[in-house]
């Protein structure tokens, strides 16, 4: 008897120092400032290793997170035997969900019939427990092992409750950083995390992956008429309307901005793919989603693809191939697919050696500015638009089509657009200073077309301020800038504030090739300008297409009701002069004028033009 009330106490305190090993366990991981992030699984790991250092009878602990995404699924943190070689497949996995949903522990001995044989294999344990814990959208178990028969009854379940709060706590800051706050989808880490799972799943049953970037057209539009709080809640309904399109086991990311990443999983053949992809862009299409204050704004999706593993390369050369995918789609028209092949990575290529060639060429100054005419129709000469020529020793003088690429490439863009603004003004001042004028007596004016990467630079108006300022002898007028719908496109709140600060400085707006792009009227509306150019596709046609025809009355119509003067491009033939006289005080500028010409020789082609026009007066 008194063996056993000397035992007693002994084995009290045995029991209390084990439960508060186990709560130093806890201390130890609080301590540390804790951060969203990946790196939020560590308090996992942290857990795994006090847990099984704290005391010899615990043989094991690990977690596992339950992902709907995963096809089977792996102890991510761990400490002891036999955890970090196990797997459990989906099958496996449905009484981890049950648990899961139900919120509360389970104790299993080693001899009990129900255990599941996941829970057996290669683990030496006599009891085993399982913490559940997250939350619908993140959930885990916590998997502890013990060596000696009765502990946890010993020790207690509750001395581990706070574990599962703190796994809580850590599926919370991991979801912090690996979902979109704005509409609670996967972004790009947890997606790549997916596509990484997904291709070792396709390789694995031999089916295919397609890995999907989808982008929105039009949706600048949406933050400009509406606001940002406006187009935040579109792209929230965006993200329900494509996932309510989805199959079970895809996925849907947003990565960015207007910009979603999708796996479609387990295709058989390719055509199933194209089925998916034709689907994803009629639910867009035809989804009515535009915002009630933007009517007639059409909002579509451009998708590029690429298929795994007949694109067999890794996660980021994936995604690098859906880019260039989706580029080609927008290229050919946006509302459309693409699916990635071996054309498009060699006019990556192709791009990035045209690159280097401007590069080179605007560092040995070979990027030079010809000029071509444009006059009243049946009038005197008003103006000249700069055009920008490359000098190649092998290939001569090359046009803008062999190297139109580049002309919108961010920092290339705005060196060459700063080369083209300090030329044409230095031209200009020369004309100027030397008493080249237009018949009324005002200078000449120089058209300057302006990429939309170097409009909406910040340094644009900041060079047009220091150019101004170098050539005094230069009417500020005389200057125009020519914009296209690619500007507008990308941020229409910034173009019309930096094309107002435009005007205040007294320089010329003109829209250049209207018509050609959906939102044409919208910037005829939205945006101040002096001039309307009429893109020269449809002045080349009407001599032969009624409907271009049509549209160049209308344009023009338009254009002169609004006090803008127009200008016809493309005139290229005596008949093509005859029809826009029909339409009535129209500038024009073609070949059928004059074709581009080197800036010395432009003043005796202005005399020239007038002394034949006076003569035929």
């Amino acid at each position: 008897m008194d063996d056993e009330r000397a035992r007693a106490p002994s084995k009290d305190r045995t029991t209390e120092a084990e439960r508060l090993a186990i709560l130093e366990v806890l201390t130890d991981v609080l301590a540390p400032p804790l951060a969203a992030g990946p790196r939020a699984g560590q308090i996992l790991q942290r857990i795994c290793t006090g847990l099984v250092a704290a005391s010899p009878a615990i043989g094991f602990a690990y977690y596992v997170v339950l992902d709907e995404h995963a096809h089977e699924l792996r102890p991510e943190f761990s400490a002891g035997v036999g955890a970090p070689d196990m797997r459990i497949t989906r099958g496996q996995a449905a009484l981890l969900w049950v648990i899961a949903r139900e919120r509360r522990a389970r104790l299993y001995r080693a001899d009990d019939p129900l255990m599941p044989a996941w829970l057996q294999s290669g683990q030496d344990a006599s009891d085993v427990v399982l913490f559940p814990f997250g939350a619908p959208s993140a959930q885990g178990i916590g998997v502890v092992g013990a060596r000696e028969p009765g502990f946890f009854a010993r020790v207690g379940l509750e001395s581990f409750s706070a574990f599962t709060s703190l796994g809580d706590l850590a599926l919370t800051l991991r979801a912090l950083a690996l979902r979109d706050p704005l509409t609670g989808l996967p972004n790009r880490a947890l997606f790549l995390d997916r596509l990484i799972h997904a291709c070792a799943h396709a390789r694995r049953l031999e089916r295919l992956l397609g890995v999907a970037l989808l982008d929105l057209d039009g949706f600048k539009l949406v933050n400009d008429r509406d606001g940002h709080a406006a187009g935040d809640a579109f792209l929230q309904r965006v993200g329900r309307v494509i996932q309510s399109s989805l199959r079970p086991g895809d996925t849907l990311a947003r990565i960015g901005g207007d910009e979603f990443a999708l796996l479609f999983a387990d295709i058989s053949c390719l055509s199933d793919l194209e089925v998916l992809c034709e689907r994803l862009l009629k639910v867009l299409r035809e989804a009515g989603l535009a915002p009630s204050a933007a009517p007639g704004l059409a909002i579509t999706g451009s998708l590029g693809v690429t298929v795994f593993p007949l694109d067999d390369s890794d996660a980021d050369t994936l995604m690098r191939h859906a880019d260039l995918a989706l580029y080609a789609a927008k290229a050919g028209g946006r509302d459309q697919y693409r699916v990635h092949s071996v054309e498009f990575e060699e006019a990556a290529h192709r791009g990035l050696e045209i690159r280097e060639m401007v590069r080179v060429a605007l560092g040995e100054n070979r990027m030079i500015l010809y000029y071509q005419p444009i006059v009243r129709i049946d009038g005197p000469v008003v103006g000249a638009e700069a055009l920008l020529r490359l000098c190649d020793e092998e290939r001569g003088l090359l046009a803008p089509e062999a190297f139109a690429g580049v002309l919108d490439c961010g920092a290339l863009a705005c060196a060459l657009g700063r080369h083209v603004l300090e030329t044409a003004a230095a031209h200009a001042e020369r004309w100027m200073v030397s008493g080249l004028r237009t018949p009324e007596g005002l200078p000449l004016r120089v058209s300057i077309n302006v990429s939309a990467a170097y409009l909406l630079d910040p340094s644009f108006l900041g060079d047009i301020r220091a150019t101004l300022a170098r050539h005094p002898g230069l009417a500020v007028s005389a200057l125009e800038i020519e914009i296209t719908e690619s500007a507008p496109l990308r941020d229409l709140g910034n173009v019309h504030q930096t094309l107002r600060a435009c005007l205040a400085l007294g320089l010329r707006v003109a829209l250049d090739d209207f018509g050609t792009g959906s939102a044409s009227l919208t910037y005829l509306q939205k945006l101040p300008a002096h001039t309307l150019k009429i893109d020269q596709s449809f002045v080349r046609g009407m001599a032969h297409d009624a409907k271009d025809y049509a549209i160049v009355s209308a344009v023009a119509h338009a254009g002169h009701l609004l006090g803008l003067e127009i200008v016809a491009e493309g005139v290229e033939t005596d008949r093509h002069l005859e029809i826009l006289r029909g339409l009535g005080g129209l500038c024009v500028q073609g070949y059928a004028i004059a074709r581009p010409m080197p800036a010395d020789d432009l003043p005796r082609w202005c005399r020239m033009y007038e002394r034949r026009r006076g003569a035929h007066s």
